[in-house]
């Protein structure tokens, strides 16, 4: 509570600075708790920052000691007692920051609540997992095979994928897990893939849009795309499309379209699509979010009566490596991480939409948490859903631009 001496309507001009000063305290007392043992790092976070508060509270009563002996026994000395306004405020905070902590298993099983608890067994079935070689990808393809798929992990790094590959294999006894390499920021990979993939199987039951790319410095794909909307839309986008008819054939059969909460910071400006006139590494990646999502309802429309059904997914934020390219979220994630999802918690509502029975009727529609969620005005706008999926067609010839590069 502010002491009834401050002013009310100054009370940025104490909240502020407290924030910063007790901020940079707890920090200092951060680091000298991980240079006194950097395991807590790697090993517990939530311990490190226990013993940051603990000493940054120490400190403060070592500076109250100080200020009552130096005050003397006289009226003052008891007035000196007392920590100043701002100290006090940074205690309290301090203080709710360790109630937070402790608190922590129960705040992370409330924000992971949802969980896929169908028993579907998939063998006989074929699933293709974008990005499977780590994160959310890499628990979605261990759950899919675990049940008996014949599942691909479709990456960019092949040696890092037969890793993880050998990996799966070990933990579920499912020999066939399989690597391909993809690369989504080429089509020319794209169509490799998918060209293999075709030759290779005769169905594809499930197809799981999962890997994508966050926070990049600008930069551009192989076909001259910017690299959030070429990797994150575009290059799922003709991947989808080049493996449609086989799900068509193999129907009933899913796709599922990874994508975020960030989508309510997304616009379509089609006349800034490539981030040509303006970019900011983070409302790229919102951009291409919303872009999963409208094309994920634009394909559901498309696709009805096929007997294949799409959904869009949030995971959560998940504690993974598509935070790489921000020191920033690296910092956060981590300070954070007794509240972020592990992968494996993220993968549920992927696999939810993937396995559970029913959920034809909700076809094109947005989850997190395994249940139907909201959606913002601009990714409910169906005008905008057909427009960037104008290429789209049921007709292959039409889904590229004579330069053979697919166009949103």
């Amino acid at each position: 509570m502010i002491p009834k001496t401050l002013d009310p309507r100054g009370w940025r001009c104490v909240v502020y600075p407290v924030l910063s000063s007790t901020f940079l305290r707890f920090w200092e007392q951060y680091a000298l708790c991980l240079r006194a043992g950097t395991k807590l790092w790697t090993t517990s976070p939530r311990r490190t920052c226990s013993s940051a508060v603990l000493s940054y509270f120490t400190c403060l009563a070592e500076e109250a000691a100080v200020s009552v002996s130096t005050s003397g026994a006289s009226s003052s000395g008891a007035a000196g007692s007392q920590l100043p306004p701002r100290k006090m405020i940074g205690v309290l905070l301090l203080f709710l920051l360790f109630l937070l902590y402790i608190a922590a298993p129960q705040i992370r099983k409330m924000l992971s609540s949802g969980v896929c608890t169908s028993t579907a067994q998939l063998p006989g079935k074929v699933a293709v997992v974008t990005g499977a070689n780590t994160g959310i990808g890499k628990e979605t393809a261990k759950e899919l095979a675990q049940r008996g798929a014949r599942v691909y992990i479709a990456c960019r790094d092949v040696q890092k994928g037969e890793l993880v590959a050998k990996e799966i294999q070990t933990m579920t006894g499912n020999q066939e897990v399989l690597v391909r390499k993809l690369d989504l920021a080429d089509t020319k990979s794209i169509r490799a893939f998918a060209k293999g993939f075709l030759a290779e199987e005769k169905q594809l039951h499930i197809l799981i849009n999962n890997a994508g790319v966050m926070m990049c410095p600008y930069s551009k794909t192989a076909d001259g795309f910017e690299m959030h909307i070429g990797v994150n839309h575009l290059g799922h986008f003709l991947l989808t499309h080049l493996l449609l008819e086989k799900l068509k054939e193999s129907a009933p059969s899913r796709i599922v379209n990874v994508s975020s909460l960030a989508h309510y910071l997304g616009r379509i400006h089609f006349h800034n699509l490539q981030g040509q006139k303006s970019y900011s590494a983070g409302l790229a990646y919102c951009h291409s979010k919303l872009a999963n999502i409208l094309f994920t309802r634009e394909l559901a429309r498309r696709l009805k009566g096929s007997g294949v059904t799409a959904y869009s997914v949030h995971p959560g934020t998940v504690n993974s490596e598509l935070v790489r390219h921000s020191s920033f979220l690296q910092c956060i994630w981590r300070l954070f991480s007794f509240i972020i999802k592990t992968p494996q918690q993220g993968a549920q509502t992927s696999l939810y939409c993937a396995l559970t029975e029913g959920l034809e009727n909700l076809s094109g529609n947005h989850f997190s948490d395994c249940h139907v969620t909201w959606v913002s005005a601009q990714a409910s706008n169906e005008t905008i859903a057909r427009a960037i999926c104008s290429r789209l067609p049921s007709i292959p010839s039409q889904v590229d631009s004579p330069s053979g590069r697919p166009k949103a």
